[in-house]
């Protein structure tokens, strides 16, 4: 649980059937089954405020309609689809998950619609995967919605041992980097890790220039949120003005 105080240790995770491609593929084949059966589009990861505040940052941030967004680990497609509908229309989804992808495109209207969305499998710890989706161009955003959660769960090895894999956890932020143009966003929400925590993993690469508020607690005199919402660029001098940006509550 993310929170306003205190640090934790990568090595202090235990890998997760979370963090594996296998199970994701099942979540999203009984996703699909039910679907088709009740038109339930499935989990909204983190729910739909969470979801909301997300959108409402880039509708308030990121003027240009057109802007080229990449929602990476998109699930069912729902973020994209709520963009979508507030007038964005160059945004692509992906996932590791083939079964992730049927369901965004089933979700969001079928292959010859999609609301204008592009959906594809990806694999975002690969650096030639990363540089097929983004292209020379790139995109203007990144959004991550629990997808750098999951990668901070991945099993070292196969046989899915207690171990996190260390590499996994550093490619990533290589990975949003890459994927970026020199003035992109990324704005990631996690529920594992806090503010000080994110700006901490994604500094070699990324420098914090934005954050999203969140209803917080309080709990034994300190202060803390169950989810973080962080919005990063690349290091040049960035500000928020920089992007024409303005903090977003």
């Amino acid at each position: 649980m993310a929170s306003g105080h205190g640090s934790e240790d990568p090595a202090s995770f235990a890998a997760s059937q979370l963090g594996c491609k296998e199970h994701w593929d099942k979540v999203y084949d009984g996703e699909m089954a039910n679907f088709k059966s009740s038109g339930e589009i499935g989990e909204i990861w983190f729910g739909e405020d969470v979801a909301m505040k997300m959108v409402d940052w880039v509708c308030d941030n990121i003027s240009d309609t057109n802007a080229r967004i990449l929602d990476v680990g998109c699930g069912n497609g729902h973020l994209l689809m709520e963009l979508a509908s507030n007038g964005y229309t160059n945004l692509t989804g992906t996932d590791y998950s083939p079964q992730a992808i049927e369901l965004a495109r089933n979700v969001n209207g079928g292959a010859d619609s999609n609301h204008g969305i592009q959906f594809e499998v990806q694999d975002f710890l690969d650096a030639q995967d990363i540089a097929r989706v983004a292209g020379s161009d790139r995109f203007d955003v990144v959004l991550d919605k629990g997808t750098y959660d999951a990668i901070c769960l991945k099993p070292q090895d196969a046989a899915g041992g207690p171990a996190v894999d260390q590499a996994a956890i550093s490619i990533y932020p290589r990975s949003v980097a890459a994927s970026l143009k020199d003035t992109g966003v990324f704005l990631i929400t996690s529920c594992n890790w806090t503010e000080d925590e994110l700006v901490e993993r994604f500094r070699d690469q990324l420098v914090c220039v934005g954050k999203v508020k969140h209803p917080s607690f309080r709990f034994g005199g300190a202060v803390g949120q169950t989810v973080t919402t962080l919005a990063f660029g690349k290091p040049r001098d960035l500000t928020l003005s920089a992007f024409g940006m303005s903090p977003a509550t």
